[in-house]
């Protein structure tokens, strides 16, 4: 295609199938398991030729449709969604200025929740009130927000803390070689402490070597992509992930994985997190919202899991009350035999701690909001019983009787301080 002849409009006219769809899987780091996919659009002309992608959508962008190719690309990939059944989430880019179309927000709002990720690039210059507020109505719907190529410029920090992600995905820049430079590896070590602190989950991107891999899962990257893994394909050639490539995973988590309980040196934080918390809640003027995100917060940044959740019992099922680390919505059925359903009805803490390799006890929607957690606690809150609060992280035995008993002792704190809703 040469890019100055090539009309857009045209092209939108004429083509009958316009896109084809491949997707690329993103792998747990810490079990091997595909818990996403990046769905990646291929264009065709109006002869059904491919078109070569970068310079195609370089020349939607320079002709002012990126808007309206979205809507095309939105229709194509929710088409798919409600004709699937895809236990996992697909991670679909957008362009900065569809964020706030309503046609754009019409179409993704009406896929199921937890199924869409939108995944914005870093490169685009989209900071500004419409954009923030059209990610805080995706938010709002249940939808989780990914910031794609961070690392490559200057305003990345501003564009994470401007809209907090639910993903952030390094650039391959990163991660190329990355066992070979000290540099590299210390810039990845920085953005790890934050994505801990911050409540995001970390994706290294364009993992092309075993050793690239060995060193995202050293440095405690929780997600990986890249051409090691498997090139993008459709979706009738998906695969599961090579049993090698699995073994070699698990693996190096079992020679990094400690089961011992924190040290002294690593409790003189939570102790001074704890104490913050306790200071705070002395306020006698916070609401109830605002003890429990007090309480949620600190215990966040004590604990350092990838998530946090605070169900409450309705009549369907367990709703979120608050969540910390992504944006959980959905209502689990009384029906699913998750453990937030478990350890409410039995009113007694339930630990996992290694996920099998079929995980029959997590089904949808559970498995699509959290990935494949392979340490999961759950414990109930409240006298009588109210609700469950649970954690999770993505690392194998982490849940020590030091962490257990934290999480226990914000349970009791919960029902001392938090009157049962609705009450």
């Amino acid at each position: 295609m040469s890019a100055p002849n090539f009309n857009i409009l045209e092209w939108i006219q004429e083509a009958q199938q316009p896109f084809y769809l491949v997707f690329h899987p993103l792998i747990s780091l810490s079990s091997g398991h595909t818990m996403g996919y990046e769905v990646l659009t291929r264009p065709f002309n109006e002869q059904q030729q491919p078109i070569n992608a970068e310079t195609f959508f370089q020349e939607v962008s320079r002709q002012g449709l990126s808007v309206t190719v979205d809507r095309i690309i939105l229709r194509t990939i929710i088409q798919f969604v409600h004709t699937h059944d895809i236990p996992i989430p697909l991670f679909v880019n957008i362009h900065p200025d569809s964020l706030s179309d309503s046609i754009v927000q019409d179409l993704i709002q009406s896929c199921p929740d937890g199924s869409i990720v939108l995944e914005i690039t870093e490169r685009g210059n989209w900071l500004g009130a419409s954009v923030e507020n059209g990610i805080e109505n995706f938010r709002h719907h249940g939808v989780a927000i990914a910031l794609d190529d961070f690392g490559t410029g200057y305003s990345g920090l501003e564009k994470l803390v401007a809209i907090h992600p639910n993903y952030v995905k390094l650039d391959r820049t990163l991660i190329t070689q990355c066992q070979m430079y000290p540099v590299k590896r210390n810039l990845m070590a920085s953005v790890i402490q934050m994505a801990r602190f911050l409540g995001f989950q970390l994706i290294a991107e364009g993992i092309e070597t075993r050793d690239e891999l060995l060193t995202c899962i050293d440095l405690g990257i929780e997600i990986g992509q890249g051409f090691y893994f498997g090139k993008p394909v459709i979706w009738q050639h998906t695969a599961h992930l090579p049993g090698e490539v699995i073994a070699i995973i698990r693996q190096r988590q079992r020679e990094i994985v400690e089961v011992s309980s924190l040290s002294l040196r690593e409790l003189d934080p939570f102790l001074s997190h704890w104490s913050l918390m306790l200071e705070h809640l002395a306020d006698a003027h916070l609401s109830t919202a605002e003890q429990l995100a007090t309480m949620m917060g600190a215990a966040f940044k004590m604990l350092q899991p990838m998530a946090m959740t605070v169900f409450q019992a309705l009549p369907g099922g367990m709703q979120p009350l608050f969540s910390i680390g992504h944006a959980r919505r959905d209502v689990i059925s009384w029906e699913t035999p998750a453990l937030i359903i478990r350890a409410f009805r039995d009113q007694t803490p339930l630990i996992l701690q290694q996920k099998s390799d079929e995980p029959d006890y997590l089904q949808a929607p559970v498995v699509r909001a959290l990935g494949f957690p392979e340490s999961v606690a759950v414990v109930p809150v409240g006298k009588p019983v109210w609700g469950t609060l649970s954690a999770y992280y993505m690392d194998s035995y982490k849940w020590s009787n030091t962490r257990i008993q934290i999480l226990q002792s914000l349970a009791h704190l919960m029902t001392l301080l938090i009157p049962p809703p609705g009450a």
